[in-house]
């Protein structure tokens, strides 16, 4: 192995760990502890890290006075980076933008770059933007497809073939048949709906309606955990409280009227509670509760899902927040280890939900 590979394996443990053992690294890479020391010596001459008693550990901020010297954003010993990873996602505009920066925060914490590639929710430019990325020689690939799974797609047969460590960010892969290689950091959308059920029941509701977007990925897990928390409160599952809005992005009148027709029929159910999925139409769902003269929440409960704007409207809005910050920095550090154990002992593979919080606002206060 080459000195220039080594001390990119000595500095990706470092970033992972902050720490490092000469005769664990040694064994696991297959190099004599000799060769270690000498490599670590080199790296702490250009200020990359410090020595101690059988190892070394991660320069700490004021370690730059090298070659290298001076700190990033994160406050961190600026270097070359460790590693690139490239990340797909189908908007920058929506609910992504907390997983990018997610990931941006990661990447700069552990000293790694990180490329950006957009979809606007199109598998051909899913399929263009993954086989730029991989053309240009990154490490690593973070993808979130624009479709709810990625089984049969084009975009799997990509992601299969890469030579890179791949995580699918915010999409299950459970219904995947792929060659054991892929990994994934998604939020559990379904105990997401379980949280808003549970709270709405808690504050004395028993007929509460789901509306989600029918072109979401996430109308389906909300589905099923609106169904589950239903279940286990006892109470028996109304498919037609579960409905779909269309989704009619460059027709707002469209939408309004859609959501006035749900009103409509509301008026005559003894429906209590609402879940909507997501924050742009729970808000214009609240307004026109309140055009009615409908007092929100002592006549219609409401609870947005996603989190991004809910709190905005003129009546604040209660929300189930999907940690996305976390998704993307998880799958960024996902990522970023799965590339450092390449050449060494082989970890398990990963498949990590992380549960989403709620807020509460006046829109449900009790």
């Amino acid at each position: 192995m080459l000195s220039k590979e080594r001390h990119g394996l000595i500095l990706k443990e470092l970033a992972l760990k902050d720490s490092l053992t000469v005769t664990e690294f040694a064994a696991r890479f297959g190099i004599s502890g000799m060769t270690v020391r000498r490599d670590l010596a080199t790296l702490e001459a250009e200020g990359l890290l410090n020595r101690v008693h059988g190892g070394a550990i991660a320069a700490g901020p004021q370690a730059g006075a090298g070659p290298r010297g001076g700190t990033g954003r994160s406050g961190r010993t600026s270097r070359a980076a460790l590693a690139t990873i490239g990340m797909v996602v189908p908007s920058a505009s929506y609910y992504f933008p907390g997983i990018i920066r997610g990931a941006e925060a990661a990447a700069q914490d552990l000293g790694v770059r990180l490329v950006l590639g957009v979809s606007k929710y199109s598998a051909p430019e899913e399929g263009l933007q993954i086989r730029r990325l991989l053309a240009s020689g990154i490490d690593g690939l973070l993808v979130t497809p624009s479709g709810e799974s990625l089984a049969g797609t084009p975009t799997l047969e990509l992601l299969a073939a890469a030579q890179v460590p791949v995580v699918v960010v915010e999409r299950s892969i459970e219904d995947v048949l792929d060659p054991g290689t892929l990994e994934s950091v998604r939020s559990d959308h379904v105990r997401g709906a379980e949280i808003a059920v549970n709270h709405l029941l808690a504050l004395g509701h028993q007929r509460i309606a789901l509306f989600a977007r029918d072109s979401s990925p996430t109308a389906t897990p909300l589905a099923e955990g609106y169904g589950i928390a239903l279940k286990k409160a006892g109470i028996g599952h109304d498919p037609s409280l579960v409905r779909t809005i269309m989704s009619a992005p460059s027709d707002p009148e469209a939408l309004r009227r859609q959501i006035e027709e749900i009103l409509h029929w509301l008026a005559g159910t003894d429906v209590t509670a609402v879940i909507v999925h997501n924050d742009e139409d729970a808000l214009m769902f609240a307004d026109s509760c309140l055009a009615r003269k409908l007092h929100v929440p002592g006549d219609l409960a409401i609870v947005a899902y996603d989190d991004e704007i809910a709190s905005l409207g003129s009546v604040p809005l209660s929300a189930v927040a999907p940690p996305k910050f976390d998704v993307g920095n998880q799958a960024l550090r996902m990522c970023l280890d799965r590339i450092s154990s390449r050449r060494g002992t082989p970890t398990a593979l990963q498949r990590i939900s992380l549960a989403p919080s709620l807020v509460i606002r006046e829109s449900s206060a009790s």
